[in-house]
Formats: structure tokens, C-alpha cells, sequence
């Protein structure tokens, strides 16, 4: 398959380089771009494993989400539940949403309540960077995430600094964004808050949940489908290593109902979720002889209310109206590096947490069912990094032991990097991991997911091989990569619908997934490219009917392009481009979404005193809007969650 797979992304790899050069040759006449900060070939020096670095301040303005950066990154696909907005999850080179691990300033996001992030609960107004470990994952992080982690890094207090950026768009979507720093008691602090929201609501056509008789279609408005957020964010720091973090969090989401049939006027409205959290955290790093250790203590407590009046699932005997579910975490966290060694460091990181979840709602009052659960955790980390070869060779040995309740296991990975030169590297990794099921994949939510306590770990080996290269072509700089990837997983947990109302977590059995990630940037006098490709073959090997049947949610290709260029000293212009190839929705591969083009295109005006404006449009030509569910049998129909499609914004933005 590598073979195979490869003969077709190759020569594509070439191609852009080739395309790159003809830029250079293109047009000289317009002013060089001075470009600062660190390049992606820089970036290859974070781990020996494959990663990817995102800065959101290079687009700042262009309303982008964590979702919508997340894409950029080669073997990232993001899944949106309910379109812009709504709940989303990423899936990394094929994984579940509950097998990444998403950290923010080193905290691990991923709950117990929960069985995977939702990405749109991490707002993007403070993040300074976004790192995507894919394969080998650094010590640093105790939970592997199945060689998967999402690290998202806000901004550090620097001094005297102060920012203001409004944002408003298509469908009453808006955002604002306030930050400011100073120095404060010895240290320095910086202080941001963000206000955003929209009404959601677009008009669509409708096939009334009968795609097979287009004569009963009519024009209809989603409904019930805004959202509001506000956070705030505080950081403080000073010279001796303290540092103290405070975040809230508040988003109440409108959740519509499937289309398909819906949102007519007599229709009843759809439910609404709120959801507040709150974290306090703090810590002190320090040197520890010739080298360095850190201890962090920490508090999140998180309440989501989901409410319903109206169900028509349930009627006329409501069962799932309203529940709350009420998490509170505490985490001790320390770690350590230290040089043991001319060319051998030890890194040795544990982390301790509770978590308690309470669940009240009309099924537990009505069944009088359980509704408090607890969860105690301790992850282990060690990991020896040697130096051979004159600091050509890198290897890493890494062993991880994750224990959730009394059961424990041993992870392991070995990553290997050879820098052949200061152009060309290659990389490796290697490992076997384990994921314990959380509480809810083992209880349920109280309401339409039915408990499975006995649950087993999931487990899986995953190894990747890689090739970097940075230098010049012509007058470009030019830095690119291509890596082969491959995992096996055993006891797999998917979500399995017992009926049409009511699921459960399981352990199906067996997935094996492989493929290409490609990635290649370029950037010379005006002109920046961006481009990521990843090819993505993911099977179910579970015995029975579903072997050898398509993962959902996991696209064979996908691809994410972008071009800059300085049409003036003060007026920069872009374009992106993205491809999601046909995905299948259903486990039983009968049912898959069709392939989709978008394309955005913006301009930016840099104004005198630090003022910045951003005018932009996603999805030009309004492809998504008119996306289908495409059935193995039948016409295509409706897809449940339709997308809003073109959309335009504006934004204004001011630093001191």
C-alpha cells in the first residue's frame, strides 16, 4: 500500500514544488515581504516525532476557530455536529475523537464526563501558537492520546501591551476581543476577554424527509441555532518561575433539530445547552542543578445544563427534558529534565487527578438511577533522550504508565531522528498504547445513553516514517514533508445506536488505518504558500458483517491550501482552498457525505498606528450549502445539519 499510496503523492509533491519555482518567476515588481518569527522548517526542532505548528496571530481577523486552524494541519480532520459553532471534535491520522488528547498550557482538557473535546469550548482570542503531535508524543504530555496531542499555548504576559478586535459577518455572527498587560506585583500579567456570538439562522432547501419525491421540497430557515460565548483569561508571571492562571468560561448553544423534515413553522424549537467553566491554576518552575523541574496545581469545575421542553422523541412522556451534568477536576502536575549526560537528558513527568461528575435529570428522578461518579488517575512519564553521532542522531525511548480505578498500563514508544544535514532529516516513530474508557463511554449520560461499566481498555500500536527538507529553490525558501503513518487498534470504543432513540459506547473490536501526510510551505519577496495533503485508507477489522468496512468521519483525501501576497506596502491578499473527498457517515458503510471544494478569499489593510483591517469570504462559491448524504442505494438526500455556505466578514483590529 505504501508503494501504491506513494506513487500518487510524489509526483504531487513535485508538482507544487515545481509550481513554487514558476512563482518565483512570476512578477518581481511589488515590494519584498519581510517575514519574522519562526518558519515551519524551524519547527521540526520541537520533537523528533511529526508535528505542526500553527501560529492564529499570521490570520488574526479572518473569524478563524480552533476548528478552522486545526484543518490546516496534515492528518487533522475536524467533524462539526451541528455546522459553525456547534460541537466539534477533531480526529487525528484516523482516530476517534476520544483518542486525541488536547492539552491547554499543559493542562489535559480531555474529561471524564466527556468523550471527547469539543473544540469550540476553546476559544482562539488569547492562543499564541497550536502544536499537533502526530505518532511519537513528547513526554511532557502523561496521556498519550494514542499518539495523538492538540497542545494550544496562550500567550505569555510580556510588559505594557494592549489589543482591541471586532469582528462581525454573515448570519448575525460577531465577535470582540480585548487584551491588555502591564506589570504587576514583581511580575508581569496580561489580562483578555472575548465576547462573541451569532443568531445562526440561513434559508435552505428542504426535501421534507422524503428525498426520493422533490415535488413535496420547500424553502425553509434553520432554526434555533445560535450561540453566545464570553472568557476571560488571566495570566500572571514574574523572573523567580511563579506563574498563576484563571479562566472562565461561559457558552450558551441553540440546538436544532436533523433538517430532514424539519424546521417548518409549526415545528416545535429545538433545545439549548449551557455550559460554564471555571479554572484556577498555580505553579513555579525552577532549575534543578544543570537542569530544570516545574510543579503545577490546579481546579476546573464545569456544569452543563441541557434543556428541552419540547421533544418530540419522547413525547408525550418526556424523558429526557432537562439534565445537568456537574464536573469538578483537581490535578497535581510535575515534571522534570534533566541533563544526566553530555548528550543524555532524563525526562520524568507524573501527574495525579480527581474527577467527580454529578448528573441530575428527569431520567435519574423518574428511574431513580445513579448520578454521582468519581474517577482517580496517575500517569508516569519517562523518557531518555540520547545524542549520538556528532548530534546527528536523535533517540528517544519513552515509557508511560497510565493508571484510572485500580487498573493500570504500560505505553512505550521509541522516536528516532537522523539530520543527514542542516537541509534534510528523517524521522520514526514507534509505540503501543493504551486508553482507558472514560465515564461516560462507561455510565452514559443518564438520559439516552445506556451505562456500560465493564467497558475495556482500548489498545494500539502505531509507527510512522518521515522525510523533511528545508532550503531554497531559486529565490523561494522552501521547506517540506512527507510521512508514511500506520496504526492498529485493538477493542476499539465506538458509539453503536440500539435503537433509534437510544445508544451506547462498546468495544467493537479491531480498526487498522494507514496512509500519507504531505505538507509544504513556501515563501519568497510577496508571495506565501501553505500546503497540506493527507491520503487516509481506515478500516474495520471486527469479525462479522462489518469487516473490512469504511471508518466514518475519516476521509480517503483531504487537502488545505493557502496563498498570500502583498499587492502593496500596505494591503495583503489571500486565498484558501480545501478538499474533503467522499465520507462515509455510518458504520456500516451504506451512507457518506459527498467530496467537497471550498474556497475563501480575503484582503487586509494595515492602517497607520497599528490598526488592522480584514474584509473575507468563506466558501465562495457556496459549494457546502448544496452538499448531499449520498446513500449506496438511492438518491442522494439532505444531509441532517445543513451548512450555511457563503459567508462573508468584516474585522477591525487595533495594537498599541
Amino acid at each position: 500500500m505504501f508503494f501504491r499510496v506513494g506513487s500518487v503523492l510524489l509526483p504531487t509533491l513535485c508538482l507544487v514544488l515545481a509550481l513554487s519555482v514558476q512563482g518565483i518567476a512570476a512578477g518581481t515588481d511589488l515590494p519584498a515581504v519581510v517575514v519574522t518569527g519562526a518558519r515551519p522548517e524551524e519547527d521540526q526542532d520541537v520533537s523528533p516525532g511529526a508535528v505542526t505548528v500553527i501560529r492564529p496571530e499570521e490570520t488574526e481577523g479572518e473569524g478563524k476557530t480552533l476548528a478552522d486552524l486545526l484543518e490546516q494541519s496534515p492528518g487533522v480532520h475536524v467533524v462539526r455536529l451541528r455546522g459553525r459553532g456547534g460541537y466539534t471534535v477533531a480526529s487525528v491520522r484516523g482516530s476517534t475523537a476520544a483518542q486525541v488528547a488536547v492539552y491547554v498550557d499543559g493542562r489535559l482538557v480531555n474529561s471524564a464526563s466527556e468523550s471527547a473535546v469539543d473544540l469550540a469550548s476553546i476559544p482562539v482570542s488569547a492562543v499564541e501558537r497550536v502544536e499537533i503531535y502526530r505518532g511519537y508524543v513528547p513526554a511532557r504530555f502523561g496521556v498519550s492520546g494514542m499518539g495523538a496531542v492538540i497542545s494550544v499555548t496562550t500567550r505569555s504576559p510580556s510588559g505594557y501591551e494592549g489589543a482591541v478586535l471586532v469582528e462581525g459577518g454573515a448570519y448575525g455572527e460577531w465577535r470582540t476581543t480585548l487584551r491588555y498587560g502591564n506589570e504587576l506585583g514583581g511580575g508581569r500579567y496580561l489580562a483578555v476577554a472575548g465576547f462573541s456570538g451569532a443568531t445562526g439562522d440561513f434559508s435552505y432547501r428542504n426535501d421534507n424527509g422524503t428525498y426520493w419525491n422533490p415535488d413535496d421540497d420547500y424553502e425553509a430557515t434553520r432554526r434555533n441555532n445560535a450561540w453566545r460565548e464570553k472568557n476571560f483569561l488571566f495570566r500572571w508571571e514574574d523572573d523567580e518561575g511563579w506563574n498563576l492562571r484563571a479562566e472562565y468560561f461561559a457558552r450558551s448553544q441553540e440546538l436544532p433539530r436533523k433538517a430532514s423534515g424539519g424546521d417548518k413553522p409549526d415545528d416545535p424549537p429545538g433545545a439549548d445547552l449551557d455550559t460554564i467553566r471555571t479554572e484556577f491554576a498555580f505553579g513555579r518552575s525552577a532549575s534543578l542543578g544543570k537542569g530544570v523541574w516545574s510543579w503545577n496545581v490546579g481546579y476546573v469545575t464545569q456544569e452543563k445544563e441541557f434543556y428541552d421542553p419540547l421533544d418530540p422523541r419522547t413525547l408525550p412522556l418526556p424523558r429526557s427534558t432537562r439534565n445537568r451534568y456537574e464536573t469538578t477536576q483537581w490535578h497535581l502536575l510535575t515534571q522534570a529534565s534533566l541533563p544526566v549526560a553530555p548528550n543524555q537528558t532524563l525526562d520524568l513527568v507524573a501527574r495525579a487527578s480527581r474527577e467527580t461528575l454529578d448528573v441530575r435529570g428527569d431520567a435519574q428522578t423518574r428511574y431513580d438511577l445513579r448520578s454521582d461518579y468519581d474517577q482517580d488517575a496517575l500517569d508516569l512519564t519517562l523518557a531518555d533522550t540520547v545524542v549520538l553521532g556528532g548530534g546527528t542522531l536523535f533517540l528517544v525511548p519513552t515509557v508511560r504508565w497510565n493508571r484510572v480505578d485500580g487498573e493500570g498500563n504500560v505505553s512505550w514508544s521509541l522516536a528516532a531522528e537522523w539530520r543527514m544535514s542542516e537541509a534534510l532529516r528523517w524521522k520514526a516513530s514507534w509505540g503501543k498504547y493504551h486508553r482507558a474508557p472514560n465515564l461516560y463511554e462507561r455510565y452514559g449520560d443518564g438520559a439516552l445513553i445506556v451505562p456500560r461499566p465493564d467497558l475495556r481498555w482500548e489498545s494500539g500500536t502505531q509507527f510512522d516514517l518521515g522525510v523533511h527538507w528545508a532550503g531554497t529553490v531559486g529565490a523561494a525558501r522552501v521547506a517540506a514533508g512527507v510521512t508514511w503513518f500506520s496504526s492498529d487498534v485493538d477493542d476499539l470504543i465506538e458509539f453503536v445506536m440500539a435503537s433509534p432513540y437510544v445508544g451506547y459506547y462498546d468495544n467493537i473490536g479491531k480498526s487498522f488505518i494507514e496512509g500519507v501526510e504531505v505538507e509544504v510551505t513556501a515563501s519568497w519577496k510577496r508571495w506565501d504558500l501553505l500546503l497540506s495533503y493527507t491520503y487516509t485508507n481506515g478500516e474495520n477489522r471486527s469479525p462479522g458483517a462489518r469487516w473490512g468496512k469504511p471508518l466514518p468521519n475519516r476521509p480517503r483525501h483531504a487537502l488545505f491550501s493557502r496563498l498570500s501576497t502583498a499587492l502593496s506596502a500596505g494591503l495583503d491578499a489571500f486565498a484558501e482552498v480545501e478538499y474533503v473527498s467522499e465520507n462515509w457517515f455510518d458504520q456500516t458503510g451504506d451512507l457518506a457525505y459527498e467530496d467537497l471544494t471550498t474556497v475563501g478569499l480575503g484582503v487586509k489593510w494595515f492602517l497607520p498606528g497599528g490598526g488592522t483591517a480584514t474584509l473575507g469570504v468563506r466558501d465562495l462559491f457556496d459549494a457546502s450549502s448544496d452538499r448531499k448524504l449520498v446513500p449506496s442505494v438511492g438518491a442522494p438526500q439532505l444531509v441532517w445539519y445543513p451548512d450555511a455556505g457563503r459567508t462573508w466578514y468584516l474585522s477591525f483590529s487595533w495594537t498599541l
